[in-house]
């Protein structure tokens, strides 16, 4: 993972995490990295949560059907 840092037409800072598609904007570059890294950090964290909920919600089948009881 990597990121991009760009300076828009209009003299602020974007910086951009290609491989999440998260983008964020700043005056300086530090603020744009800055706010990145929290966009980053909040996006991997509903990831995780999402990830748990699947987990305990996961239920398995039988490739069998129909299944007998």
């Amino acid at each position: 993972m990597y990121i991009e840092i760009y300076k828009s037409h209009d003299n602020l800072y974007v910086a951009a995490c290609p491989d999440l598609e998260l983008f964020s904007k700043g005056r300086t570059e530090r603020e744009a990295c800055k706010k990145l890294k929290e966009s980053i950090k909040s996006y991997l964290k509903t990831a995780r949560e999402v990830e748990r909920d699947l987990k305990d919600s996961a239920r398995y089948y039988s490739l069998n059907y129909p299944q007998e009881h």
